[in-house]
């Protein structure tokens, strides 16, 4: 039986290799998504570097200044004289907090109050701070739900309690994701990797379910069921033709990893081989066992984009979804791209234990995916 898969699957797979959407799929593609993570890759400012920013206006917007490393904090000050100045200082040499400061030295509160919610509800802030001259007086409030909130609230406290304020404010570690959580921000870079090199894999299963339907219209097929194959032996061909196909595709992407990566990533090469291994395999059967289904390639091809635009979208690579709601996390945990990124984020931890995350998750997706693509042959025999 494993000696006619594997005729089969050479057979096959010499065919897809003529096909002139293997040089896009195979090779283009994959390659153009590690080497997104050079473009997309942003080194973390040196210490030295973070200073104040200084807001021009009152409603000036943050959202391309943030440094997703800190916590940002927009100060609204009304005093803007030195003691106001040594307490943002302070709090900026905490080390985690980006400090964005604005004069509101001529502002009246209503002023105030609707610049504080336009900037809480438009712009990604994650704290807003009120100085008043009575440090008792001071306001301080929560934009979204951020760990290092609780962080920023001591470190004030601290800083307001300290005449002086010649001392300088304790170092204060960065909170990563727990193991439980993504740590995005850590991520991202082999993230937008990730997203793109999705559309690869989803497009090679549609690649084979050409295969598929070419070898049915031809009656290939019906001709190798009067050999001594069975339907089982081409089955396997066809899984075995997924697994060919995507370690072609990894190991370009691997390659590309390689050589033309300048920038750490937290990951090393078995991680990033096997992170992208296990995705490919899933999404390339996923796409064959739609195809399947549907027996179509115009059905499979339109399934397979959806698939793969919006399982990148809920999953979290393209931003952040540590703010979102509740079904929007459950949605999420059903995208494979999600726990390949718990996966990575154990890694970034030193935790091995995101080997067996890993491969434990792709697992219950391929059973999953084996059982349906069954009887999507047998339903398409039928017709």
């Amino acid at each position: 039986m494993f000696q006619n898969a594997l005729r089969m699957t050479k057979s096959a797979m010499k065919l897809i290799f003529r096909n002139k959407a293997f040089f896009v799929l195979g090779i283009l593609v994959p390659l153009i998504s590690t080497l997104m993570i050079n473009v997309w890759y942003t080194e973390p400012p040196k210490g030295d570097d973070r200073k104040v920013y200084e807001m021009e206006s009152l409603d000036e917007q943050l959202a391309y200044q943030i440094d997703f490393n800190r916590f940002p904090v927009k100060v609204y000050d009304t005093l803007e004289n030195a003691a106001s100045d040594r307490i943002v200082q302070a709090m900026n040499n905490a080390g985690m907090f980006q400090i964005f400061r604005a004069d509101a030295t001529s502002c009246s509160l209503e002023e105030l109050d609707a610049s504080m919610k336009s900037s809480a509800m438009k712009d990604r802030i994650g704290a807003v701070v009120v100085l008043r001259e009575d440090p008792e007086e001071t306001e301080l409030y929560s934009v979204g739900e951020d760990e290092r909130f609780t962080l920023l609230s001591d470190s004030l406290g601290q800083i307001l309690q300290n005449d002086s304020l010649s001392v300088p404010s304790p170092e204060v570690t960065f909170v990563a994701a727990s193991g439980d959580e993504v740590d995005y921000y850590g991520t991202r870079n082999f993230a937008y990797c990730l997203a793109f090199g999705t559309l690869a894999f989803v497009f090679a299963g549609i690649m084979i379910l050409g295969t598929v339907l070419a070898e049915k219209k031809d009656k290939v097929f019906n001709r190798i069921m009067m050999t001594k194959a069975n339907r089982t032996s081409y089955f396997l061909s066809k899984v075995m033709l997924v697994v060919g196909l995507t370690l072609v595709q990894t190991l370009i992407m691997t390659i590309s990893f390689v050589l033309f990566v300048k920038v750490d990533i937290g990951i090393n090469v078995l991680q990033f081989f096997l992170c992208c291994f296990c995705l490919g395999l899933v999404f390339s059967m996923c796409a064959l066992c739609v195809g399947l289904f549907g027996n179509s390639i115009s059905t499979g091809t339109i399934i397979a984009f959806t698939i793969w635009s919006i399982s990148d979208l809920i999953s979290g690579t393209y931003f952040d979804i540590a703010d979102a709601s509740d079904l929007f996390k459950k949605l999420s945990l059903l995208m494979p791209q999600r726990w390949s990124l718990f996966a990575v984020t154990r890694f970034l931890q030193g935790n091995n234990t995101g080997y067996a995350l890993l491969l434990g998750s792709t697992a219950a997706y391929l059973v999953i995916i084996f059982v349906a693509s069954v009887l999507g042959l047998r339903l398409g025999e039928q017709e």
